[in-house]
């Protein structure tokens, strides 16, 4: 009996560690479902810029511009929006150049595969996405 005893203590302890992880993984996740739409684009332009993933980063930014412009329902709020877009990014390009976080051939492999990519952008400030749902302006674009 002293045999099994001893071994479950063990298995314990390995169960404590396995729901420690998950639960730690999962306030990771909580955090990330946080950010807001425009943190979440600026952190993936950061990284895809860091990595030198240039060919396909202009495409993104005018994407997350007009998807970001249709949320708002003010332009101070599309202001907003843009200024969190840019520190987001920039935030995530320099520590990824700093410490390289993550693998840049992952990286810019996983980026140029986004969805996203496959959005289309109107003249009228409209964005159908890969989905087919539409983001539309809640406010007409001004002419300049």
């Amino acid at each position: 009996m002293k045999t099994k005893e001893k071994e479950m203590v063990p298995m314990r302890y390995v169960l404590s560690l396995i729901l420690a992880i998950f639960v730690m993984c999962e306030a990771k996740a909580q955090n990330i479902r946080a950010m807001s739409d425009a943190e979440q684009l600026g952190m993936t332009a950061g990284l895809a810029m860091a990595c030198g993933a240039d060919k396909k980063l202009e495409d993104f930014d005018l994407i997350s511009a007009r998807i970001l412009a249709n949320q708002s329902p003010t332009d101070e709020a599309e202001r907003r929006e843009a200024k969190v877009y840019a520190q987001a990014k920039w935030d995530a390009m320099m520590r990824q150049k700093k410490g390289k976080q993550s693998d840049c051939k992952e990286i810019i492999e996983h980026f140029n595969k986004l969805p996203l990519f496959n959005s289309i952008v109107y003249s009228d400030g409209s964005v159908k996405l890969p989905d087919g749902t539409w983001s539309r302006p809640l406010r007409p674009i001004q002419k300049r």
